[in-house]
């Protein structure tokens, strides 16, 4: 199955000096810094792009990367799931094939 995910809606981050990324969770004030390969893991989700896209251009950005760098970066992931900072994205529906078969939306 391929696993889409978007910053959850209660998040907000912002970048700060040196490259970190200061990320709240504003419905319960928990608050993360992401850095380096982190950083660059939160910043390319975007709701449309698979995971496994995600951790592809991350490694490519990091060429003498470890070999445990792929599952590290999976295991992130699922950690940045499980603390409710990414959830799983769907795409909207297509709004010229609803007309065509007689749906409003």
């Amino acid at each position: 199955m391929r696993r889409v995910h978007r910053h959850a809606r209660s998040v907000v981050w912002v970048e700060t000096t040196a490259a970190r990324w200061a990320v709240a969770d504003v419905a319960d004030f928990r608050q993360f810094v992401l850095n380096g390969t982190s950083g660059l893991l939160w910043r390319s989700f975007d709701g449309h792009t698979s995971d496994g896209g995600i951790v592809e251009h991350v490694l490519a950005a990091f060429p003498g990367h470890p070999d445990t760098a792929r599952a590290d970066c999976r295991a992130l992931i699922d950690e940045l799931v499980r603390l409710r900072l990414l959830e799983p994205a769907h795409p909207e529906p297509d709004h010229d094939l609803a007309d065509d078969a007689g749906m409003e939306l």
